[in-house]
Order: C-alpha cells, then sequence, then structure tokens
C-alpha cells in the first residue's frame, strides 16, 4: 500500500453567510516522496538556496580574512 503525502501550499479565504472569512488550507498530492518525506521538487530547492547561501558565507568569510590581512600589513 502507497502512502499518500499531501503539502499544504495556501490557504484560500472563503467568505460566510456572515461575511466573515474563513481561511481553508489548500494541499496538493505529491506524486512522490522520499525516504525523508520531502518530494524530489522540495529536496533540489534546499539544495539550491542551502548552495547560495554557503557561497555567500564563504564571499563573507574571504573578504573579512583580506580585511585582517590589510590591516596586518599596515600595523
Amino acid at each position: 500500500m502507497v502512502k499518500e503525502h499531501y503539502e499544504k501550499v495556501a490557504y484560500i479565504g472563503l467568505r460566510m453567510g456572515d461575511s466573515t472569512l474563513l481561511n481553508v488550507p489548500l494541499y496538493v498530492r505529491l506524486s512522490e516522496v522520499n525516504a525523508s518525506g520531502l518530494s524530489h521538487m522540495q529536496e533540489d530547492l534546499m539544495a539550491r538556496i542551502s548552495e547560495v547561501m554557503i557561497r555567500r558565507h564563504e564571499e563573507q568569510i574571504c573578504a573579512h580574512l583580506k580585511k585582517l590581512k590589510g590591516g596586518e600589513k599596515n600595523a
């Protein structure tokens, strides 16, 4: 038996008869889920975001080290 997995993607506002709004979650069914419970698309997105964040962190570290080395030469 295949276990289905649904992911909440948004909320839909439904107006009730007394003009109040009811927020109803909107789910999509994922066709494939791996052992970690994520879809392949979610894992790909997380990997790409992580790559960008790591690259930015490396740039900040390099800039900081360059600044420190520059300060040593001037001392």
